[in-house]
């Protein structure tokens, strides 16, 4: 399936860090498997975790679909690109269906990104 909104989003970001000079090292993307569900788990310590982990990903060609909070997907820039990545919103009192969902994601062969925490940890703010 074509991904009409991650890949452009993928190719921003890396322009960025070009522009700001930025060199990001990440280590032990050898142990992302190439194909099949896996789970992707990740402290929380900045609202951009997610694309240092995603990142991570990218040398085994794979896309990470995040779970986040689903405030995050109503609003009106981040709502758009969450949903378009195809990342999976939690409503944090009912989480039945956000589980649903990922369980789904897995079957499917998707890498499914969770922070445990489920916010940023105030061990780091």
């Amino acid at each position: 399936m074509a991904e009409l909104v991650y890949r452009p989003v993928i190719g921003l970001a890396r322009t960025m860090f070009k522009v700001w000079d930025l060199k990001i090292d990440c280590r032990g993307s050898e142990n992302i498997p190439r194909t099949g569900g896996a789970v992707l788990v990740s402290n929380h310590i900045s609202y951009l975790d997610f694309i240092f982990d995603g990142l991570a990903a990218l040398p085994q060609k794979r896309l990470v679909r995040f779970m986040a909070k689903e405030s995050v997907f109503r609003h009106r820039i981040s709502g758009p690109l969450m949903r378009g990545m195809k990342h999976i919103p939690v409503d944090r009192k009912q989480g039945e269906a956000a589980y649903a969902h990922a369980l789904d994601s897995l079957k499917s062969g998707e890498i499914v990104g969770v922070f445990p925490e489920a916010t940023i940890s105030e061990s780091f703010t």
